[in-house]
């Protein structure tokens, strides 16, 4: 297995742009979008945690392949 077989993975969490107090998040492989969420969450923590379960689940499955 080489040095660049894995997958880098980027999580960004943003306050929305369309709900006021609320956080989107966004999943990246080398700068390119995999995944995104497509409702607002509550807070900040919370989109977080649902973006890293997610990350794992694309580390699993190989998302972007």
């Amino acid at each position: 297995m080489g040095a660049n077989d894995g997958h880098l993975y980027t999580v960004e969490v943003r306050p929305s742009r369309h709900d006021p107090g609320r956080y989107t998040w966004a999943i990246r492989d080398r700068g390119k979008l995999v995944r995104g969420s497509y409702r607002p969450h509550v807070s900040e923590y919370a989109a977080r945690a649902v973006a890293l379960a997610e990350v794992e689940r694309c580390s699993a499955t190989r998302c972007a392949s």
